[in-house]
């Protein structure tokens, strides 16, 4: 390995072992309440030290954010290809079921940082954690549309709405029930008379329906 090669290593492993040990930071406190001193602490460096690696606060919560993005694509595209829109929606709530932590650091970047009109992206100067969420929030839509798109094609499902449209119009009803779900998992089923997984399953029996091309 060539002495750059080793150098730029080991700064990518001092940058990978901060933003492990800031994620546990901001899972429990969110972005607001996190401190780069406390993490800093965790760290074992001080807060110049940190400083060294990620430009602010919010670089470094969207190094951890990043991860939760990446995740998400992830679960989605093992399904997209099939142009499922209820596999797609499961994935959803598994990834959100079996992550929690990562999507409430989700919901504080799409309220905040997140760009959602393509042609008014981070400049070139934003941090480059900030410029690869946006990658990664621009190609999980992208695959959602497409999804969409070839269920439209196949006549699995019909709309008026553009796929873009149903897109968003999909991901905020089936966030707002996943939302629901995770506040009021403990005991779900002993209030509501059936389990959060079979609730979920009955709400996307309603959404593909009122989809279906013969409806």
């Amino acid at each position: 390995m060539r002495t750059q090669d080793r150098k730029d290593w080991e700064r990518q492993q001092r940058e990978n072992r901060i933003i492990d040990l800031a994620e546990p930071v901001f899972f429990a406190k969110g972005y607001d309440a996190a401190t780069i001193i406390e993490i800093a602490r965790a760290c074992g460096y001080n807060k110049r030290s940190i400083y060294l690696y990620f430009r602010d606060k919010e670089e470094l919560f969207l190094a951890v954010v990043l991860r939760g993005l990446e995740r998400l694509h992830k679960s989605l595209e093992a399904v997209a290809g099939s142009a499922d829109i209820r596999a797609l929606g499961r994935a959803f709530f598994d990834f959100s079921l079996a992550s929690p932590d990562y999507l409430r650091l989700i919901m504080i970047y799409e309220a905040g940082a997140c760009v959602w009109q393509k042609a008014q992206s981070p400049a070139p100067a934003a941090g480059p954690y900030k410029l690869r969420c946006q990658r990664q929030t621009d190609a999980t839509a992208d695959l959602m549309v497409r999804c969409i798109e070839s269920a439209v094609a196949k006549g699995i499902i019909k709309t008026d709405l553009a796929p873009v449209q149903l897109m968003m119009v999909l991901w905020g009803q089936v966030l707002g029930v996943i939302q629901i779900i995770l506040m009021r998992q403990d005991g779900f089923e002993n209030t509501y008379g059936i389990s959060h997984e079979a609730l979920f399953e009955r709400f996307m029996d309603m959404v593909t329906a009122g989809m279906a091309p013969g409806r």
